[in-house]
């Protein structure tokens, strides 16, 4: 599928799972370098940078954070020339539904900044940086409410909730480490491509890279401490629950004990037999048990 927006001085061809015909109608409709396109149909196992002379190939992955499937990154294939953007990917991804809007808006609005096909390119990956800094903002919220949840004494069902999370962070993390290699070879190949004037497009970049990089280190620390506090808790309330029970085992051992020695089947047994037989051993055990709880207490045991 292909969705064509256009402006003033260029035009974005967005293709969504593009067929063999497709890419052949685009690849002689853009004059695109044959090279460029022996990957359009299919995913790549890895991040690259091409160029050529007047044009410009980037793949990278695009993190999920929201959707299960958060070990399969979005691939986008970006090709840019001077009249023309060709983004190529194999899943829908609502960033580029978004911006693809507010190109739409730009254009009815006849906005007269002048745009070519490599702005376009710079505009776009700064977007989609935008947007992984508004993924972020919804890991740090799911955050407060494991914060929240923590402190609410729902420490058992936060374990999961926190391995669920940490594997987000885990995954977004790794995807985006990868986007260093690309923004070292990216200045070089923009330049090549369009020259050096035109680097200055593409300089914030780097920098917006070192912004979510910051951002996800400290959003993991945050998360490995809430980790950290939440076995903490966990841990202290179990131990609690043991200590009071191993008490228990304590106290109803030795009565246990006392019972089992007056039902020992001899011919003449303590107490047994006489006047108010039961109440007397009843109360010795009473007794027994108030000692051993005092005993407790006094040692602050309990």
């Amino acid at each position: 599928m292909v969705h064509r927006y256009e402006n003033t001085h260029v035009t974005w061809y967005d293709l969504l799972n593009p067929t063999i015909e497709e890419v052949r109608e685009i690849i002689t409709e853009c004059n695109l370098p044959l090279n460029f396109a022996s990957d359009m149909t299919t995913m790549t196992p890895r991040n690259e940078v091409l160029a050529a002379k007047g044009a410009l190939k980037v793949t990278f992955d695009y993190p999920i954070v929201k959707r299960t499937d958060i070990t399969h990154p979005h691939e986008i294939k970006f090709i840019a020339t001077k009249s023309a953007l060709v983004t190529v990917r194999f899943e829908d991804i609502d960033a580029i539904h978004s911006y693809a809007k507010q190109f739409e808006v730009d254009s009815m609005l006849s906005n007269k900044r002048k745009l070519t096909g490599n702005i376009l390119f710079a505009l776009l990956i700064s977007y989609l940086y935008d947007s992984l800094d508004k993924k972020l903002d919804y890991i740090e919220s799911k955050i407060n409410d494991i914060e929240q949840e923590i402190f609410k004494e729902n420490e058992k069902a936060m374990v999961s909730e926190i391995s669920n999370l940490g594997r987000r962070v885990i995954s977004f993390r790794h995807t985006i480490s990868s986007y260093e290699l690309v923004l070292d070879q990216l200045k070089p190949a923009y330049i090549t491509a369009f020259g050096k004037a035109s680097a200055n497009h593409i300089a914030t970049l780097p920098n917006s890279y070192d912004h979510l990089m910051r951002r996800v280190q400290a959003i993991q620390r945050t998360l490995d401490e809430f980790r950290d506090t939440n076995t903490a808790l966990l841990t202290t309330k179990q131990n609690e629950i043991m200590k009071i029970l191993t008490i228990m085992a304590f106290i109803t051992f030795p009565l246990t004990l006392f019972t089992s020695m007056f039902g020992m089947n001899t011919v003449t047994t303590p107490i047994l037999g006489q006047e108010n037989d039961f109440w007397i051993i009843t109360g010795i055990m009473i007794v027994v048990s108030i000692g051993f709880f005092g005993y407790f207490k006094f040692k602050d045991w309990i």
